[in-house]
């Protein structure tokens, strides 16, 4: 089913056969929270959540409810909850203080890890606020696994992400293998974590410590039990190939993992000889939360892949960071600057042709998307044939700094393609184009001292 030009796919990453009558195109938060909240609440074999954090307000509290009566009426077996260390615990109420009740309730059936970045550690810890510290590098994975199902997220478990954040999320349902994987892999970061006991203090009880240790003993811990995890994995799915002959009735998902703390970097060698990749004439919609392309990714889409570019970024005004306090409100500015240094970038180059941006801008709505959609031809009623969708933002951050997860689709079944086309046309139909013209508003003005200062620590963005 898959491109010659993508077969290399194949030796990089397991690939899990998906019936596509099991995957559902999620495209409001509305219905992500509430599919959320009834898979949790009929759950009886697993409950297992990754996130960088969970809010901490009544939508979250209903949530939290949900776990406690599938413990208490469903006879559940266990619930793992994998969230950051530092997001985790900001605040006097933070996520932790939220399930703690249910640690002291469900002692031996729920479980919450914290994971703490190797990177953070000595003078920095001591001196950065709660806030700083989360730039050094994150938890940022967003898997929702319940019993067999799976969704797969942007999202964060957070009231604004429920309501008016914009992002994209896909339910797989019946996907066991798959499901078995991630629990796997989040099972693997948790043994590298802290655990949260029932009076909220926090044991650790790898060998290896990830600030007390060197880093590299740390990289070299977690990253054997992650590149275990992946080689089982690719050998079964040589051995697991799909019953159904009928190629409509195929789906191809092959999960990509970037964990520079653990040295593994899939998601970025995939996604980037996946732009090299494509054939001369089809075209790659890209949807960035944060735009802070690598060196890499933007030297690939310009100069490099064959396919025409559509990008979707954040305008200022949806940009989750708009008219924050202290340094915070910066951060819309050095996101503009980005935006306009790549806008240049490819002029220089002369594909502003090729390549086209466009910013999401709906009134009192917030935007946090990622992924790709790709289409092998420009056609007009053309459908997608691949799709990214995780919680990178294929910048400097997910590269270099934060555990994160993707999944790359393949199909070719018209359920499951026109789901893709009609939630890019959904994303796409709240933008404006960008044009250099943009960026003489008022509200793009960035001070020399920004500049430079996105220069010199763009990797925390």
């Amino acid at each position: 089913m898959i491109n010659s030009n993508f077969e290399w796919i194949n030796n990089e990453t397991p690939c899990f056969h998906v019936n596509p009558l099991n995957l559902t195109v999620l495209n409001k938060p509305v219905d992500f929270y509430n599919n959320l909240k009834l898979n949790i609440s009929k759950s009886k074999k697993r409950i297992v959540l990754s996130s960088l954090y969970l809010g901490t307000g009544h939508l979250e509290q209903q949530l939290v409810d949900s776990i406690d009566k599938s413990l208490t009426e469903n006879e559940l077996n266990k619930v793992k909850i994998l969230l950051d260390h530092n997001r985790g615990q900001r605040g006097t109420s933070s996520s932790k203080t939220l399930l703690l009740p249910l640690i002291s309730k469900y002692e031996d059936r729920f479980d919450l890890y914290l994971y703490h970045t190797p990177k953070l550690r000595g003078l920095i810890k001591k001196i950065a606020s709660e806030r700083t510290n989360e730039t050094i590098g994150i938890q940022h994975m967003k898997i929702y696994i319940t019993d067999n199902d799976l969704i797969i997220s942007g999202a964060n478990l957070s009231h604004d992400y429920f309501d008016n954040r914009q992002d994209r999320y896909i339910l797989i349902k019946d996907c066991e293998k798959l499901c078995d994987f991630f629990e796997s892999l989040i099972d693997s970061v948790s043994s590298h974590s802290f655990k949260v006991d029932k009076s909220g203090s926090l044991t650790y009880s790898k060998q290896i410590h990830p600030i007390e240790d060197r880093k590299d003993e740390f990289a070299t811990s977690l990253g054997a039990d992650i590149n275990n995890l992946l080689n089982k994995y690719k050998n079964m799915s040589l051995n697991d190939e799909a019953q159904l002959n009928n190629e409509e009735n195929k789906l191809l998902i092959y999960p990509l993992i970037q964990m520079s703390d653990a040295l593994i970097r899939t998601d970025e060698y995939v996604t980037n000889k996946f732009f090299q990749s494509v054939i001369e004439g089809s075209k790659i919609y890209l949807a960035v939360g944060y735009f802070n392309l690598t060196n890499e990714y933007m030297n690939t889409i310009v100069k490099e892949s064959q396919a025409k570019f559509n990008l979707l970024l954040s305008s200022p005004e949806a940009n989750g960071f708009f008219g924050a306090q202290g340094f915070s409100k910066y951060i819309p500015n050095i996101y503009s600057y980005l935006e306009e240094d790549f806008l240049k970038f490819c002029t220089e180059n002369k594909q502003q042709d090729r390549i086209s941006l466009f910013e999401y801008k709906r009134p009192n709505w917030t935007f946090h998307a990622k992924g790709l959609w790709y289409y092998t031809d420009n056609k007009i009623n053309s459908l997608p044939t691949a799709t990214i969708i995780g919680s990178s933002n294929f910048g400097h951050r997910s590269v270099q700094r934060d555990l994160e997860a993707n999944l790359l689709i393949f199909t070719k079944n018209p359920h499951v393609q026109n789901q893709l086309n009609q939630e890019r046309k959904n994303l796409f139909d709240n933008t404006i184009k960008v044009d250099f013209n943009l960026f003489l508003s008022e509200v793009r003005v960035v001070p020399f001292w920004l500049k430079m200062f996105t220069k010199s620590f763009r990797s925390f963005f």
